[in-house]
């Protein structure tokens, strides 16, 4: 049986990980560009910029509400997860949204999504920080519990549980069928 290495935190940060959660929500996607991973930056920015862009497309609200319902205001908060953008298209451009537009509530569905989203990212380049990467790819084929077994050395692990098709096996008695005494 092998055993997993267990990966300790480094105990510095690879880089200042409140600059990076601050970029990460500043502008998608920027905080993964600071960290390195270009590509993957670019990809964010595109997908939460899109979804507030297809948002405002179809609508819908962009709250601003720091009084009042409870629900409102974390809506408020969810949506303002887009950082920049979502001040720019409130404060600087005076958007609102527009209740009677037909794609009004999948519009905000779409503001609220992208918030939502850049808030994970946040997350996600804090952790990238401290080398907390979820699910790095493993550096040994056979510490890889999800291999196939088929391209091992042919010897197959087992947590002794029996695996079963979903059959269940009778004891000699066919369905349904019993024996009058």
């Amino acid at each position: 049986m092998t055993k997993r290495a267990a990966a300790s935190p480094p105990s510095l940060p690879l880089a200042n990980p409140w600059l990076a959660a601050f970029l990460a929500w500043l502008l998608p996607g920027l905080g993964h560009v600071y960290l390195g991973r270009r590509a993957r930056g670019f990809a964010f920015t595109v997908i939460v910029l899109g979804s507030l862009a297809l948002g405002a497309s179809l609508d819908g609200r962009l709250p601003w509400h720091f009084s009042g319902s409870p629900l409102l205001i974390l809506a408020t908060f969810g949506g303002l997860g887009s950082g920049l953008p979502y001040l720019i298209l409130h404060l600087g451009m005076g958007y609102a949204g527009d209740v009677q537009a037909a794609g009004y509530e999948y519009g905000s569905a779409f503001i609220l999504t992208a918030g939502l989203m850049n808030f994970l990212l946040v997350l996600d380049a804090w952790d990238i920080t401290w080398g907390k990467e979820i699910d790095p790819p493993p550096s040994d084929p056979e510490d890889d519990p999800d291999a196939d077994p088929a391209k091992s050395d042919g010897k197959a692990k087992s947590d002794g549980k029996a695996k079963s098709d979903g059959k269940a096996k009778s004891g000699g008695k066919g369905k349904g069928r019993s024996k009058k005494a």
